[in-house]
């Protein structure tokens, strides 16, 4: 595994969210690929802010928050665990700010261990009109099969 292999897998990723799994839940969220650093071992996703997505105050629904947190760090568990599925064991989410309607939440996840068992992982997401952290999240994913 090396930067050109990460950067390989977020395009096959980007290809399975936005064209295979256009109709479900997965494709709505319209994720953007923004970048990789296989150094870091971070994942960065951009999701625009759809008006579908609103809450009832007109803001970011929190649970597109989790949503957009599930998929960017899944693409980095799936990456790190050579699996091409691994179960979310936990999502622990912390709202700090909410996000607009027609803003881009960017939300960058990192393989803060990744084992071969189970992977920990946190992330940060950041409003994109006013580069200010929105929430933060940890993760962890359960490592099942290998990749085919």
């Amino acid at each position: 595994m090396d930067q050109k292999a990460m950067e390989a897998f977020v395009e096959k990723t980007m290809n399975e969210n936005n064209i295979k799994q256009a109709d479900t839940f997965n494709g709505m969220m319209k994720s953007e690929n923004m970048g990789c650093s296989f150094k870091d071992k971070t994942i960065t996703f951009g999701f625009p802010v759809q008006p579908w997505q609103a809450n009832r105050a007109g803001m970011l629904h929190g649970g597109a928050i989790c949503a957009a947190f599930d998929l960017t760090i899944a693409a980095v568990a799936r990456f790190f665990s050579s699996s091409d599925f691994i179960p979310t064991v936990s999502l622990d989410v912390k709202f700090v700010r909410p996000v607009k309607i027609g803003d881009r939440l960017i939300v960058t996840a990192k393989a803060v261990a990744p084992g071969r068992r189970i992977t920990q992982l946190t992330a940060e997401a950041v409003s994109e009109s006013t580069g200010k952290l929105a929430a933060t999240a940890a993760s962890v994913y359960l490592n099942i099969n290998e990749r085919s």
